[in-house]
């Protein structure tokens, strides 16, 4: 019985190495998470006037100032803003017909080093056929993008 004050820990070491495992796992490292900010794939096909609805479910505003201006192609062009947090969609369409030229993602920093988040952000990938993607440099610093501008393709009419 001279061993017996060593019972209690010879019982403690077994019972923790039983319980841990042999080998341990290595932790993976996981990228960090973007969550979007909006569906631009899912406002394909509407006009400027249907687009409103459902970005305000999603907790989206408006911003109050319209811009007018001339397109590229000398058609008159209005631009609308939706802000979530800190992400920007600018919606560019014709304001006689509604039907929507393009979209623009933009940060609200003015300047972001990886285009591909603003991407993420808009819920598109660069592969999706429907788009045709335009990465915008800043003048300044071409290392960083303004945003991305994503153009709606049109589809070509199937022959008969």
């Amino acid at each position: 019985m001279r061993y017996s004050p060593l019972l209690p820990l010879a019982f403690l070491l077994g019972c923790a190495t039983a319980d841990q495992p042999a080998t341990e796992a290595p932790a993976t490292a996981s990228a960090p998470t973007i969550n979007r900010a909006f569906d631009v794939p899912a406002l394909l096909g509407l006009n400027a006037n249907e687009i409103a609805q459902p970005l305000a479910g999603q907790g989206i505003r408006p911003d109050q100032n319209t811009m007018s201006q001339n397109g590229s192609s000398g058609s008159a062009e209005t631009v609308y803003t939706y802000w979530h947090d800190t992400t920007g969609l600018d919606v560019s369409y014709d304001p006689a017909t509604l039907r929507v030229n393009s979209f623009f993602v933009k940060p609200k920093s003015g300047h972001t080093a990886n285009y591909e988040t603003l991407l993420k952000l808009a819920n598109v990938s660069r592969y999706d056929k429907r788009w045709s993607i335009e990465p915008i440099a800043s003048v300044d610093n071409p290392k960083q993008y303004t945003g991305v501008k994503l153009t709606p393709q049109t589809a070509a009419p199937t022959p008969q």
